[in-house]
Formats: C-alpha cells, sequence, structure tokens
C-alpha cells in the first residue's frame, strides 16, 4: 500500500511540475542536474548500438561517440561539423581544386575515415565567370559513387541543407568544370557529419 500511495505521490507531482532538479529545489531548466565536485561525472550515457530516431534533439552515445538524431535527414548525426576545404589560388577551369596540399588527381581527394553526410557547402570566388559550375565527386578508388553539381551566382554559393552520404574509405574531391570561363581564387567548403 505504501508503495502505491508513493507512486500515486510521484504521478502528481510529475503532473504538477514541468521542471525537474535533481541536486536543486529551484530548477532554472526543465531538467537541471546541480552537481558538486564529488569526483564522479554529473551524468553518464551508456554507449549503445544504433537505436531507431525518431526526433531531432534525441542524444545517443553510439560506441564511443555522442550523436544526435536528425529528423530531416533521418539519421544520426556527430555534434560537431567538420569543415573541407579546397581552393585554387589563380584561375580554374576544367580541374580539380586543391585539398590541403597539391591533390588535383581526379583520382585522389581528402580520404573519408568514417561513414559520414555531407551537411553543408559554402563556395565563393574573386571574380571571373559568375556562374561557373562546380561538382562535389565521392569517389571508392577509381570508381565514380555521386557528384552533386552546384553553381557560383554573383560569385557566392551556400546551402545548408545537403544531405550526401559517403562511406569510409571514400574520397571527396571539388571539380570545376569546363563551363563559361575561368573563376579567380574559388574557394569551396565542404561541412560533414559523422554518420551511424
Amino acid at each position: 500500500m505504501k508503495n502505491l500511495i508513493f507512486a500515486l505521490s510521484m504521478l502528481n507531482v510529475g503532473i504538477i511540475c514541468s521542471q525537474v532538479g535533481i541536486g536543486t529545489s529551484n530548477p532554472s531548466s526543465q531538467l537541471e542536474i546541480n552537481s558538486t565536485n564529488t569526483g564522479i561525472p554529473t551524468l553518464e550515457l551508456n554507449p549503445q548500438t544504433t537505436p531507431l530516431g525518431s526526433a531531432t534533439g534525441q542524444l545517443s552515445v553510439i560506441g564511443d561517440e555522442l550523436f544526435m538524431y536528425d529528423a530531416a535527414r533521418g539519421k544520426w548525426l556527430s555534434l560537431q561539423a567538420t569543415p573541407l576545404q579546397w581552393s585554387k589560388n589563380g584561375n580554374a577551369g576544367n580541374e580539380t581544386l586543391r585539398f590541403g596540399g597539391d591533390t588535383r588527381s581526379i583520382n585522389t581527394g581528402a580520404s573519408m575515415p568514417f561513414d559520414g553526410t555531407i551537411v553543408y557547402v559554402t563556395a565563393n570566388a574573386e571574380g571571373g565567370n559568375a556562374t561557373k559550375g562546380f561538382e562535389i565527386r565521392i569517389k571508392s578508388g577509381t570508381t565514380l559513387k555521386t557528384t552533386t553539381s552546384f553553381n557560383l551566382v554573383g560569385s557566392t554559393f551556400k546551402k545548408t541543407d545537403y544531405n550526401v552520404n559517403f562511406s569510409a574509405g571514400d574520397y571527396i574531391n571539388v571539380f570545376a568544370n569546363n563551363t563559361g570561363g575561368d573563376v579567380s581564387e574559388p574557394a569551396v567548403i565542404v561541412w560533414v557529419k559523422w554518420r551511424k
């Protein structure tokens, strides 16, 4: 009977309270954990295999990393985004831009250590053809897996809703198409998040 009364009183408290405090009786958010320096962590999320996600903002430790579910893209993505930058000093036309050194061969590029997703792309150029076409190429060895094209309009480009997957071992490069004239000082940043 005592357990039933306790359970009912806790249910009543949960219905009345819109804020819950652990270690505090005056929480300043919906859930606040007030910790003292006891030498133990304030919060522990146990690692798990990839769970089924259903809403943006859900958190999970998968393997040894913290991921958030992205409902718009329908996948678990790392919290941090990693920028990968390509550019060229001078004019570019009909050639692969340089990534972290001279990797202009069509069969080289930034090698990806984990499965991931391209989530954002930004690009600009100092001058030249303001509608220059570019391709983001994902390759596995010499096999082209995916090509995503974009054009500079007014010498700039920004897109924040990309959803292009790649696998561990794939590499990414950026190619300036042979359409129209050259562009001057092109720079492209591809933002990736690691995927589970």
